[in-house]
């Protein structure tokens, strides 16, 4: 059989520049625009830091930066899909900014990319998803495996998933990036498929770069092709039109 060459979806990257901890300037932007296509990512969701306490009311730096990105995919790359989210850092104040519009869900659909200090408590990350489940979203909860109050908790990850929130994991976690406990808690959610997605959550091209395909061949030769393609490919661009993600569908 020949090879195929698969095509990803990223929807947790930090590519647009003065705005957050990801790009510092135009050229470094387009240098992640650049390695994502190398690299075989065909769907883009730029999602920069939201919270105005931590990264200033960014939003006026994020539209200028997106457009001058929209406009440099637009002649360089036609074939990539480009689509514009933030990460909420999450306030009790969030859903005021998510109605507003000052926070942008992905792509205008009811998912919101969130997440929490890696020593947020487990309390907290519950409480907070249920807040923004009762507003009428549905959380994507940012690097799961990086909240070590959640590792070893199942039945509450569980419970996360059964009133629908997503969990996004980030490839380099799976690779071995984040230190050992990190790689075994992303591990334990793909083996219980409980993994939505797998993300580069990239910020540069050289310490956390936006590579997909290495921890792709990983998945799909571990955990089997279908669950390999749902989470690098189909459920980014089901989630992204607000169409059901694989799992809802079997």
């Amino acid at each position: 059989m020949g090879y195929v060459k698969m095509y990803y979806s990223d929807l947790h990257i930090h590519a647009l520049y003065g705005v957050d901890d990801g790009a510092k300037t135009e050229a470094e932007m387009q240098e992640i625009v650049d390695a994502s296509y190398a690299d075989g990512i065909r769907t883009l969701c730029v999602t920069p830091h939201f919270h105005p306490g931590y990264f200033r009311d960014n939003g006026n730096q994020a539209e200028a930066a997106y457009q001058r990105l929209e406009a440099y995919i637009q002649q360089k790359y036609p074939d990539m899909e480009l689509y514009r989210g933030n990460e909420l850092r999450y306030s009790r104040d969030c859903v005021s900014w998510l109605n507003s519009g000052r926070c942008h869900t992905l792509n205008g659909t009811q998912y919101v990319l969130v997440d929490f200090s890696e020593a947020a408590e487990a309390q907290r990350i519950s409480s907070a998803l249920e807040h923004l489940l009762s507003a009428g979203y549905r959380p994507v909860l940012a690097h799961v495996e990086r909240y070590r109050a959640l590792w070893g908790h199942k039945s509450l990850i569980h419970s996360f998933r059964e009133k629908g929130v997503l969990l996004q994991v980030d490839a380099q976690s799976v690779l071995g990036g984040f230190g050992y406990l990190t790689q075994r808690q992303s591990r334990y959610l793909l083996e219980n498929e409980l993994a939505d997605l797998i993300c580069s959550d990239s910020h540069d091209v050289r310490q956390r770069p936006p590579e997909l395909s290495q921890c792709f061949q990983l998945v799909r030769k571990k955990y089997g092709l279908d669950y390999a393609n749902a989470l690098f490919c189909d459920n980014g661009k089901r989630l992204l039109h607000e169409d059901a993600l694989q799992e809802e569908l079997d």
